[in-house]
């Protein structure tokens, strides 16, 4: 009997450790979680300095506006750099004390914005916007996660590897 004991202890162990490992929020990922319902819509895993952006069409000037970003050690999303076409209204005409403006083939660009955020919430346009999130050099039209009129927050967080595993 004994010796029954000493072979089920270890697959027992075995099996929790396997459960917990699966299950335990201990992996960096960017998220895209519905506004209205909070339902995960976009998960990719993600590293600590690692880079993504998001570009859309400016609702004004009808130009392009490329927005960079970076992951920090306290999984906030930093807003690094911003290029853009048109000076005017909603784009900034002058960098912040600490920030670059430069003029580069013909866009306008803002970096070392250095901005942290814990989340960042994203109307979802219909039309000309077109908002798109890169990571990794894919582009993903916003559309495709969240119809447009609804609202999407990014937001960078640990999730657990079968969450990764399923996506959203």
């Amino acid at each position: 009997m004994k010796h029954k004991y000493k072979l089920i202890f270890p697959i027992v162990i075995l099996f929790i450790v396997a459960i917990a490992v699966t299950v335990w929020p201990n992996q960096v990922a960017l998220t895209v979680t519905d506004g209205k319902t909070g339902r995960l819509i976009y998960v990719s895993p993600i590293e600590i300095e690692e880079r993504f952006a998001i570009q859309f069409i400016h609702s004004i000037h009808k130009t392009p506006v490329y927005e960079e970003y970076y992951i920090d050690s306290e999984l906030h999303m930093v807003l690094d750099q911003v290029t853009y076409e048109s000076l005017g209204v909603g784009n900034p005409s002058a960098a912040e004390p600490g920030q670059t403006f430069m003029i580069e083939d013909g866009k306008y660009k803002i970096s070392n914005i250095n901005r942290k955020l814990p989340h960042l919430d994203l109307a979802i346009a219909p039309g000309v916007a077109n908002h798109q999130l890169g990571i990794r050099d894919n582009w993903i039209p916003m559309t495709r996660l969240n119809p447009p009129g609804n609202w999407a927050r990014l937001e960078t967080k640990k999730v657990s590897f079968l969450t990764l595993w399923k996506g959203a």
